[in-house]
């Protein structure tokens, strides 16, 4: 099957959903598909004139001319198209920049999306949260896949606390990220031997914000600003932490926090991500966004012992390996194309 990707951006500083489209695009080539990626980072984009030669149109992401103009191209050539909005449509993210989407949403926003075959969700929770705005469209529920650590990786993480004991937040330095209340959980819990490693790209100069924050509050030498990092540094990072902190406001799947799981640490998070899975595992924290809620949270993981955190991981890790491999997540990817092009039957993750 020839399938055409359309993400705005496949660059580091877009965050989560640069290394999910990409995965996702790598494992359809691996199963025999014919796959072009497009982004709006190309400079062609805007001279596309048809989509002729795909058989089926994934747009992932809203909002933008690029996305729109994928959309538009579609309904023109009649070609089958899947949205994946990619956390674009969840509550608090409707809230920024409320203006231009309200008439976004009625001038054409709307309107791209109801000429859509189905709306790819990666969770339940963003599957209602699209129900809510009235959409009716067939809305497939298919989370993001995870590369696995193999366990001689994993063996290597140190089993004893360092002098230091460092809690690991990777993601980007924006506001939806809940880094302000975090710095305000902090300061209330006083985590005695602990410090915080901020790792990720400054998204709007929030930055200095947040800087501002940890001075604020006197955390200066406790919170650390390491910048973006990839590859085998930020693999090291997720071996040598002890708990990992995202205290974030919304995400469709947040899928930093399985990357962390996958490497045996535990997690403390918020309901702004859908991962109750925590609890019902005993593989971390799933509280409210808000200081009090975080910071009752954060004194209970930090004045856990190693050993309680670590066996916490290896309840992560399993969690992972058992739900969000790439071998069945791609295989849903693959059931839905083939529903949708009449090649196969409805799939059981598909709500209408």
């Amino acid at each position: 099957m020839k399938i055409l990707i359309a993400t705005p951006s496949l660059l580091p500083n877009f965050g989560g959903p640069a290394y999910s489209v990409a995965s996702i695009a790598k494992h359809l080539e691996n199963s025999s598909n014919q796959i072009t990626i497009i982004t709006s980072d190309d400079n062609y984009v805007k001279d596309i004139k048809s989509l002729s030669q795909w058989d089926l149109i994934r747009n992932f992401g809203m909002w933008s001319y690029f996305n729109h103009h994928i959309s538009y191209l579609a309904k023109q050539e009649k070609k089958p198209l899947i949205l994946s909005p990619l956390g674009m449509l969840e509550p608090w993210a409707l809230k920024q920049k409320k203006l231009k989407k309200h008439l976004a949403w009625h001038l054409y926003q709307r309107k791209d999306i109801e000429r859509c075959v189905a709306i790819h969700a990666t969770a339940q929770s963003e599957a209602d949260n699209i129900r809510n705005l009235g959409i009716k469209r067939p809305i497939a529920i298919i989370p993001h896949g995870i590369e696995i650590p193999p366990n001689n990786i994993i063996d290597i993480k140190p089993k004893l606390s360092a002098p230091i004991r460092t809690a690991l937040f990777i993601s980007r330095i924006h506001p939806k990220k809940g880094l302000l209340e975090l710095i305000k959980a902090w300061a209330k819990v006083e985590p005695v031997g602990w410090r915080m490693l901020i790792a990720g790209p400054d998204d709007n100069n929030h930055r200095i914000a947040v800087e501002e924050s940890i001075r604020k509050y006197g955390l200066q030498g406790i919170f650390i600003f390491l910048g973006l990092v990839q590859g085998e540094q930020k693999t090291n990072l997720l071996l040598e932490a002890e708990l990992f902190i995202l205290p974030t406001h919304s995400e469709n799947f947040g899928l930093v926090i399985a990357e962390a799981l996958a490497h045996g640490l535990p997690v403390l998070t918020t309901t702004g991500a859908p991962w109750s899975e925590l609890v019902e595992t005993q593989s971390g924290w799933w509280t409210n966004p808000d200081v009090d809620s975080i910071a009752e949270v954060l004194y209970e993981a930090t004045n856990l012992p190693p050993s309680k955190l670590i066996e916490m991981g290896e309840r992560g890790r399993s969690l992972v390996s058992e739900r969000y491999t790439w071998p069945a997540v791609i295989d849903k990817h693959i059931r839905l194309h083939q529903w949708i092009t009449g090649y196969g039957q409805k799939p059981e993750f598909i709500i209408d």
